[in-house]
């Protein structure tokens, strides 16, 4: 069989799907300049923080985390009360 290799997105795939993901939710940025300095956001900074997010979430999905991890929950559930758990 076969192996596949996934390639990393290039800049305009990217560019492609990020602007597909704002029109899905409502978001029309080309009422942004495309590359103005002084401008708040423009299109070109918008795209490449986009990029930069999609790229760093891999990462973040690569996280492990620990199964004796105890969740904090804003009501501890009554048997703590019996348990080290309880601050004294």
């Amino acid at each position: 069989m076969k192996e596949k290799t996934i390639h990393s997105p290039s800049d305009e795939e990217l560019n492609v799907y990020i602007r597909t993901r704002y029109q899905l939710l409502g978001v029309d940025i080309s009422v942004l300049p495309d590359s103005d300095p002084d401008a708040p956001m423009d299109q070109e900074r918008l795209l490449e923080n986009g990029r930069s997010i999609l790229r760093q979430e891999v990462v973040a999905a690569d996280f492990d985390i620990d199964p004796q991890f105890n969740l904090p929950v804003p009501h501890p559930a009554p048997f703590v009360a019996w348990t080290e758990e309880v601050e004294k």
